[in-house]
């Protein structure tokens, strides 16, 4: 069925279809917004019940209602913020006309993990790392990629997650549970210089300028905001925000090159709309709508999170007609649901059209809202807004001045892992 119970060995009950997990996490919301606890997601924190992915109760509703204060005062789902999008995006086409002469293979991966990465450090940190000294920017993704890496396909850390104490045994321990730990230590040093180097700098008395400032300013008046909380939610931002949206503008060339005529429709649309004498805007979005529903279908397709993470239940709950007992662990796949040919129909399809009615101009609400790619209920993607306005500025920007090509037979089969990346291409 569409709801049931793997042992392993404590019981963790799966959610498989959107109308189950639409009741537990939007109808039953408050009861699903815990977290596991467990390795590898707490994994990610020095500090338990610190940040936002991984606590939850009134410790994360206070810091996620101030993040998201801070964010929409820093300009999100804003021109402020289209501004700061299209400074890196400026970045990456100079390097483009740079580095590309139209003949030679040229993979994409580095600028649009750059690209991506220089919106969320200037939101974070203000300032951009530089095309010509990667250096730095690399050394700190490649952090995060190796704990991906050695997360995946790891059968002691399942072994850890289901007895904790099996994390202090030798062999178990090491692969387990020590090795990322480790590996994240690295990482979460970086993420701690880079808040200590502005905590050194900025006085509170000037106006804040990007998203740590903002906090440390609060801190002054807010007993629940600290330095720890501080780089928890740094270190969540970095995580959610870059590695997903650099992929999926990965998977999206990748899926145009291979569906050629869904990339030239889009060029079409949006040289009617836009042109060649000026950048796309977010006020275009509404005369786009192929557009749009090209990037809705290339995220469905993607489908990059075979894992979303764990939902503790608070409190007694019955979902589906079932029983759940308080602190059980519930384990939605939005993964199912986006290849699920009762929600889309002929799933193995790459269509935009589904996403638009039958005059081909306005979009499927009823798509729309089985559309799981951010989440859903509380904990929905605290970055979606920023999210969706990069896809669609960065990649209409790309249409707009670029045409797609392969130069190799294109691979579709992804590489598996906790996000789901396409293998290398060029193009």
């Amino acid at each position: 069925g569409h709801c049931f119970t793997l042992f392993m060995p404590r019981p963790i009950v799966v959610f498989t279809d959107f109308t189950t997990i639409k009741e537990a996490l939007i109808t039953h919301g408050e009861d699903f917004a815990g977290r596991s606890h467990l390795p590898p997601e707490v994994i990610l924190q020095k500090v338990t019940q610190t940040g936002i992915f991984i606590s939850d109760g009134d410790a994360w509703r206070e810091q996620r209602r101030a993040s998201l204060r801070i964010m929409r005062e820093h300009g999100l789902g804003k021109n402020i913020m289209e501004a700061q999008v299209n400074r890196s995006i400026d970045e990456l086409l100079d390097q483009l006309k740079a580095t590309n002469d139209g003949v030679t293979p040229f993979d994409m991966n580095i600028p649009l993990q750059l690209c991506v990465g220089n919106i969320t450090n200037e939101t974070l940190f203000g300032y951009h790392y530089k095309y010509s000294d990667t250096s730095k920017f690399l050394f700190f993704t490649g952090l995060l990629n190796r704990h991906f890496q050695l997360a995946k396909d790891n059968f002691w850390v399942l072994v850890v997650q289901s007895w904790p104490w099996t994390k202090h045994l030798p062999i178990i321990g090491r692969k387990g549970y020590k090795e990322l730990v480790d590996n994240i230590s690295q990482y979460q040093a970086f993420i701690e210089s880079e808040v200590n180097r502005l905590a050194e700098t900025y006085n509170t008395s000037q106006e804040p300028t990007n998203f740590v400032e903002s906090y440390l300013k609060e801190m002054e008046t807010n007993p629940q905001l600290d330095m720890t909380n501080l780089y928890a939610i740094v270190n969540d931002v970095w995580v959610a925000g870059m590695d997903t949206t650099s992929t999926t503008l990965r998977w999206s060339l990748l899926l145009l090159m291979k569906h050629a005529h869904v990339q030239k429709k889009m060029r079409e649309e949006l040289l009617s709309v836009v042109g060649r004498d000026r950048r796309i805007e977010m006020s275009d979005k509404p005369n786009l709508p192929y557009c749009n529903a090209a990037i809705t279908e290339i995220q469905r397709t993607a489908n990059m999170l075979p894992f979303l993470g764990f939902h503790r239940c608070t409190s007694d709950s019955v979902i589906g007609g079932k029983f759940i007992p308080a602190d059980t662990l519930t384990w939605p796949q939005i993964f199912s649901v986006m290849k699920d040919d009762a929600v889309f129909e002929h799933p193995t399809e790459f269509r935009p059209e589904r996403f638009l009615e039958a005059d081909g101009k306005t979009s499927s609400k009823k798509q729309l809202e089985r559309m799981v790619a951010f989440g859903m209920g509380k904990r929905v993607c605290v970055g979606e807004a920023l999210a969706r306005m990069e896809l669609f500025l960065v990649l209409g920007t790309l249409l707009l001045n670029y045409r797609f090509e392969p130069t190799e037979p294109l691979n579709l089969t992804p590489n598996f892992g906790i996000v789901l990346t396409p293998k290398p291409y060029t193009c």
